[in-house]
Order: structure tokens, then sequence, then C-alpha cells
């Protein structure tokens, strides 16, 4: 009776190695990357670069057929081989670009596209090379669309040579697999009896000049999640039907007279450019929003008025605008700032720098946001401090019992910044921290050191004389 071999702990059965026989070695022919199942070789094929792709399509005349299914394809600069450095003018560049896509998809099979980019500077009198490769993205079911013609620094801003967008031919079956559209520097027709994309989840566009009503376009997009408007040219944004799946909204420096949009699922706002009518009807769900504001004037009553309403329920937000020192008097909201717990303001301060009452209006914020607990205030004064003593009872005490950390930076010592600081300081009666910063760090171009070292240089010694007192030496930290 055979018994089997010992086992030794933690190593298992012993092998007997005279009774193995050897392993027969394998024929290198025999272990060829194309004889993997179809469904391997695609999944290969789809995590390489298309460099790398092209480059498997010589091995072998299955890896050229699949190559011809190719599921990603991505045409820019660096994939294309294109520099001014190598190709010389730009006329010479652009036609080895087009000659390049053309080239590619005459070898290309219409099939299951997962994403086809462009990203190269294209003008109208491109348009029968864009049409055709627009139509190989229907015919192909293409999922994530990028047409990115934006001009280059040096570039041609013209908006009269734009090319007009074909959004009719994604208007088929093809277009309803369209999960993703970013479009650059182009026009956009907008058709009235567009039928949507079932589909899209993605909608970026930049430097687009969108004629049609997109606010009847956005809700035949039943499942849009993200939207994205920067430098594009359209009159108004007023969706009157509900965007349900909408989350992301950014609208960044575009012409608008008025925003209007129902979504109330909204998650993320950020809005950059002229002061305009905002209503984001009930987006109580906002975690954070982001608003710049380009004006040339004082726009305080704006941000602590309309602004308010529209983003009453934010608990992180963040703006940037522009005071006078001279405007004193301001309207108080009838909302409540009452879920707010992270500020950043960044903010231009400009007017004569011995009146203060200007920059004390932001004491407001301690009645406005009672639950506040971080408040950062990005300063940028364009006049240097002059002397003076600070009131003490500049502003009617309202004592705050949340806000812990307070940052102030672009200090140049102006009378109103100081009474500012003092205020917080006496009011904020949890306060763990205030850090007094002269130097110039908010958004907005930051001054030149060597012209702006007076200014800090100043700031600090102010900071240090005006608000270094024995009360405040637990929580003041003033860097220099």
């Amino acid at each position: 009776m055979k018994t089997s071999a010992p086992m030794v702990c933690g190593q298992g059965p012993r092998i007997n190695w005279r009774s193995v026989k050897p392993f027969k070695t394998t024929r290198s022919k025999d272990l060829q990357l194309h004889h993997l199942p179809t469904d391997v070789l695609h999944g290969i094929l789809s995590r390489l670069t298309m460099k790398e792709a092209v480059r498997m399509s010589m091995l072998s005349r299955r890896w050229s057929r699949l190559w011809k299914c190719y599921p990603k394809l991505v045409f820019t600069r660096a994939t294309m081989r294109c520099s001014n450095a190598t190709t010389g003018p730009a006329k010479p560049l652009r036609t080895r670009f087009i000659r390049g896509i053309n080239s590619i998809q005459r070898q290309l099979k219409s099939s299951n596209l997962n994403k086809f980019v462009v990203k190269f500077a294209l003008r109208k009198r491109h348009t029968p090379h864009i049409d055709r490769w627009i139509n190989f993205c229907a015919s192909s079911m293409a999922k994530h669309v990028v047409l990115d013609l934006c001009p280059g620094p040096k570039g041609s801003t013209d908006t009269d040579d734009k090319y007009s967008f074909p959004l009719h031919l994604l208007d088929t079956s093809g277009g309803s697999c369209v999960k993703s559209l970013s479009l650059g520097f182009v026009y956009l027709p907008l058709p009235p009896d567009h039928r949507g994309f079932a589909n899209l989840k993605k909608l970026s566009l930049e430097i687009v000049h969108v004629t049609g009503d997109l606010g009847c376009l956005l809700p035949k997009c039943a499942v849009l999640e993200w939207l994205s408007l920067t430098r594009c040219r359209l009159d108004e944004l007023s969706i009157g039907k509900e965007l349900s799946r909408l989350h992301c909204l950014q609208v960044k420096y575009c012409m608008l007279q008025k925003l209007h949009v129902r979504a109330p699922n909204l998650t993320m706002f950020a809005f950059a450019g002229r002061v305009i009518p905002i209503l984001l009807g009930e987006s109580v769900k906002i975690s954070e929003a982001t608003v710049d504001l380009v004006t040339s004037s004082d726009c305080f009553n704006y941000v602590f008025t309309d602004l308010v309403d529209a983003l009453s329920h934010v608990p992180s937000l963040s703006i940037g605008f522009r005071i006078e020192t001279k405007v004193i008097n301001f309207v108080k909201s009838r909302t409540m700032l009452t879920n707010l717990r992270h500020l950043v303001l960044k903010i231009d301060i400009v007017g004569p720098p011995e009146v203060t009452g200007g920059i004390l209006r932001l004491a407001y914020l301690l009645e406005l946001a009672p639950a506040l607990e971080e408040f950062v205030l990005h300063m940028h004064c364009f006049d240097s401090a002059i002397d003076g003593e600070p009131r003490e009872d500049a502003y009617r005490p309202h004592p705050h019992r949340h806000l812990k950390t307070i940052k102030m930076t672009g200090f140049y010592g102006l009378l109103g910044q100081v009474e500012l600081a003092l205020y917080l300081l006496r009011n904020a009666t949890s306060l763990e921290r205030m850090i007094i910063d002269p130097v110039v760090r908010n958004n907005w171009p930051i001054p030149p050191m060597g012209g702006a070292k007076q200014n800090i240089d100043r700031g600090t010694s102010i900071a240090l004389n005006k608000l270094s007192r024995q009360e405040f030496r637990k929580v003041l930290d003033i860097l220099y």
C-alpha cells in the first residue's frame, strides 16, 4: 500500500523530484500574441496610445485588422508630431495635420468608437474635412467627442472665420450615443427642431458663438450632469424646464444678460463675469460655489443681497469683487447664510485710504453668517496706507460664537483694514487663530515684489503697532 509523502509544517507535501518528468520546451512560434482570443486583443488595443496601436498594426495581418477598430482617436500636435520647429509656416503645418487625420480615417472602419478628439486651430475653410470627421463620429457611434479649434497664443482670433459645427449630423441614431461633447472656437447654430441627446452627460463650450435658444436644447438632454460655458457668446441662459440630473454648472466670461437655471440637484456652481441677475431656483444641494465679478465699480450691495439670495444654502463660498472705501451705506439682505461654514473673499480695494466705511462694511458678515467657522480675506489695495488712529467703536458689536480661523492677506495697513481686524478680534469669541499677511495673495495680478515692498513693510509695521496687544497675543499671528 502506497503512503503519501510526509508533510512539513508550512511547506506542503515533499516532492519526489526523480518521478517528475521534465517540461516540454515550448517553441517561440507557439507564444505569438495574435493567437489570443479576439476580445482579449481588443482589450489590449484599447489600452494602447494611438501611436502604439499604429505600430502594432504592422506586426501581422490580424493586428492590421484589429487596428481598423481602434476605439480612441486623439489628434493633437503631440500625437500627430506637429511642431512649428519641424514643419515651417502655419499653412504647411495645418496641411500635414489634416492629411494625417484623413489618412488614418481611411484605414478605419465605422464601429463603436469610444473617443474622437481633434485639438488644432482649424478654420471655416477647412469645413469639408471637419464635416467628414463629424460624419465619421456619427456613423461610428462615438461616445466622447472633442472638437477644440481654439487658436494658440499667437493665433488669429477672427470670429468671422469660425467653423460652423453641424449639430444636425449628430441628430441621428449615432447622436444618441454621445455621452460627452466638447467644442472650442466654433459657431453653434441650434436647429429649433433638434431632438437633443438622450445619453449626453457632459457638455463643454469654449469661445463658442451660439445662435438659437440653448435653453430649449438642454432640457432635451435628460441625463445632462455637467455643463460648462467659457467665453461664449449668447444673450442669456434661461431654462424654463427643470434639469433634474445637472450636478455641475460653470459659466465664465460669457456675454450674458441673465442666468436662470432650474437644477434642484446642483452641487457645484462657478460663475465669472459682469454683474447680472442669477437665479438658480431651489438649488439647496449646492456644496461649493465660486463667483468672480468683473466690474469697475463697487458691488458690495449686489454680493450681499442678490448673490446671498441665490446661494443662501451653500456651506462653502468664494467671491471675488471690488469695493470702494468711500461707499459707506449698504443694503442688508433679507436672507441669512445659515449654512455657510467656509468663506473666501477676494477683494480689490479702491478709493481714498483714509476713509474706513467701505472696508468696514465687511463686519456685516458676522451677522449675515451666524455659523461661519473659517474666513479668508484676500485684499488688493491700489493705494498706500497713511497715518491715522483706528476707532474702537467703528461698528456696533455683534458677538460670533463659531468663527475659529481668520486669515487676512494684502494687509497694507489701511485704516479700514485695521478697524476691521480689531472688530473681528473682539467679536469672534471662539477665535483660535488670526493670521495677518501683508503680501497680496489673491487670484488677480499680483504686484511685483520690488514695487510692493514698501507697502508690505508699512503694512507689517502698522499691524505690529495697532494690533499686537496683550489681549490678542494668544490668537494673533502677524507674518513678516
